[in-house]
């Protein structure tokens, strides 16, 4: 944590729920074995793509959606081929909310996702 503050502004009160997601995430990318939390009451968005500028765009255009509506949820975006192919699509970029592809092959309009994520964060 010393190394990331450094180069991060990481707020106090929130440097403990940090240091957890940054080291969750650190060993999902070398591939270590991590605990998976999941929050019931966070929406769950993974944005599928290799990092092309149309997954990047959807990534960007989610962002700026969840800062906008105040919406938290768990955005995570996935390149790895096989686990795209537990989704079931051939298109890329795809957008899975909660579990379920919303869109394959497009980027949806902000206010498409707009739509979307208020009527999910309405029922959660």
């Amino acid at each position: 944590m010393a190394r990331l503050s450094k180069k991060n502004y990481i707020v106090p009160k929130v440097k403990d729920a940090y240091e957890k997601a940054f080291l969750r995430e650190y060993k999902k990318f070398v591939g270590e074995p991590f605990e998976e939390t999941v929050d019931p009451d966070l929406v769950q968005i993974k944005v599928l793509g290799p990092g092309c500028p149309n997954c990047e765009r959807l990534e960007q255009d989610l962002m700026a959606v969840m800062m906008e509506l105040r919406i938290k949820a768990d955005l995570e975006h996935v390149r790895d081929p096989v686990e795209i192919g537990t989704f079931g699509v051939m298109a890329m970029p795809a957008l899975v909310i909660n579990g379920k592809v919303k869109a394959a092959g497009r980027v949806p309009s902000k206010g498409t996702i707009k739509e979307w994520l208020l009527k999910i964060n309405k029922s959660v």
